[in-house]
């Protein structure tokens, strides 16, 4: 009886309809309706429930920014949600901004209006609203709630609570968060200041293209002090000075009392966990060595564009990720699962402990890429007769064919990661451990100039 009210109800107001299994709500059935015009499809709803005599109440929870409409039909509570059309926030890094800056949100309402753990029964538009005066954030709090994918309030709670209980000792007053914020802007520009510094050293200590990410991952940064102060102004000396405030402001050196924070969240399971990177305890010697390679997952050279190499307890795939440029090696294994490296970096690797560029080239040249239409393929089958099984080896006229059928974007991943082998292999076993330690750690963000942050997994 009453899912035929819902449906009516959803007709009557012409919206979509949508069940949601809520655990914490497990004595009543939620429903989203989606429309246009969220308004209007409220006060449709409530006609059609004043027309069949159908007593509601108008309230707040945690399910959208704006209010609900509950009601009880057939022993049954109801309640339904009104959101924009087409849900959620688009894909990807829309997404991403969303749920970021939601976590934000419910940060702060652990430690500024809460003062302790939270529920979702505490997660309403009005208690975040008093969160958000804690909050610079690249999504407004209204936004953020609306636009939250409907999987993710679980994961928000869940995050904001094992960090709360980890610091609410460690900090003082009110506790700022920031996604994208000035503020924000402003702990990577002293990073920027440093690489900088750095490449024009002569001896640069850091990979090229190394990124904001690798240095510090933090997704959203918590800290005490105020929005418009510049948090690491004073150290932008050089890798070890910045990095070193950064532990001091965690709350990591001279005191214990925690100032500024980089948090990289994940979405989460059924449970939290919380570990630290790049503590002053780290041990940097912690080698990932080089075990075997094979070219795509059953070793068949002509079935995949790449290659995987066993480095540890981690494997690295190996593989443009665009037709015909972009090659670059992402961690698949459990050390830094989904870290990945850019085909400079591993280049920069390369020539530090094997005094050789990728493809044969001495150390120093300007090293790029070899472009499709620019491999020679009777050079390229030499490669593959010299790092494949013999079993697999075909005459050099079949290998040209099977490849240009494969087409230009199987020919250039395919000849990077022979180029990359090639030299790879030419060093000793201490050097390739090196090679591929050193792609561990940038990858996991460990390298000897990343600086501390902690992971919410």
């Amino acid at each position: 009886m009453y899912k035929n009210i819902v449906e009516q109800a959803a007709k009557k107001a012409g919206a979509g309809l949508e069940y949601k299994d809520k655990k914490s709500t497990a004595t009543a059935e939620v429903y989203f309706f989606r429309h246009g015009n969220r308004n209007s499809a409220k006060i449709d709803t409530q006609n059609f429930l004043k027309a069949n005599k159908i007593k509601f109440v108008d309230k707040k929870t945690s399910l959208s920014s704006e209010n609900i409409t509950e009601f009880e039909v057939g022993g049954k509570t109801i309640r339904i949600a009104y959101k924009p059309r087409g849900g959620g926030s688009g894909g990807g890094a829309a997404v991403t901004a969303v749920t970021e800056s939601a976590q934000c949100y419910y940060c702060s309402l652990a430690f500024n209006v809460k003062r302790g753990p939270i529920k979702e029964a505490d997660c309403t538009i009005t208690n975040l609203e008093k969160a958000a005066k804690y909050v610079q954030a690249t999504v407004k709090v209204k936004s953020a709630v609306d636009r939250l994918p409907e999987d993710w309030p679980d994961t928000l709670i869940k995050s904001a609570n094992i960090v709360y209980n980890k610091y609410k000792s460690k900090v003082t007053g009110s506790v700022y968060f920031h996604r994208g914020s000035p503020f924000m802007e402003k702990v990577y520009r002293a990073k920027k200041e440093v690489q900088k510094m750095d490449k024009a050293s002569g001896n640069p200590q850091a990979p090229g293209s190394f990124s904001d990410d690798k240095w510090n991952p933090g997704d959203i940064w918590m800290t005490t002090m105020s929005p418009g102060a510049d948090p690491l102004k004073e150290f932008k000396q050089d890798w070890s000075v910045l990095n070193q405030a950064v532990l001091d402001k965690a709350g990591r050196i001279k005191s214990p009392k925690t100032f500024l924070l980089g948090i990289s969240l994940k979405k989460l399971g059924n449970v939290a966990t919380l570990k630290e990177y790049n503590a002053p305890s780290r041990v940097k010697e912690v080698e990932h060595p080089y075990k075997s390679y094979i070219f795509g997952r059953n070793n068949d050279f002509f079935s995949s564009i790449d290659m995987y190499m066993k480095m540890g307890t981690g494997e690295v795939q190996f593989r443009a990720t665009a037709s015909t440029s972009s090659w670059q090696g992402e961690i698949k294994g459990v050390t830094a699962a989904g870290g990945k490296i850019g085909g400079g970096n591993l280049n920069f690797y390369c020539e530090r402990h094997l005094r050789r560029s990728i493809g044969g080239g001495l150390k120093g040249r300007s090293w790029k890429e070899t472009p499709g239409n620019q491999v020679r393929l009777n050079d390229m089958y030499l490669l593959f007769k010299k790092y494949t099984p013999k079993e697999q080896h075909i005459e050099p006229s079949i290998f040209i064919k099977k490849c240009i059928d494969k087409g230009g974007s199987f020919i250039f991943s395919k000849n990077m990661c022979l180029q990359f082998l090639d030299t790879f292999m030419s060093g000793t076993s201490v050097q390739r451990n090196r090679v591929c330690t050193d792609i561990m750690r940038y990858a996991a963000s460990n390298t000897d100039q990343s600086s501390f942050f902690i992971k919410v997994s």
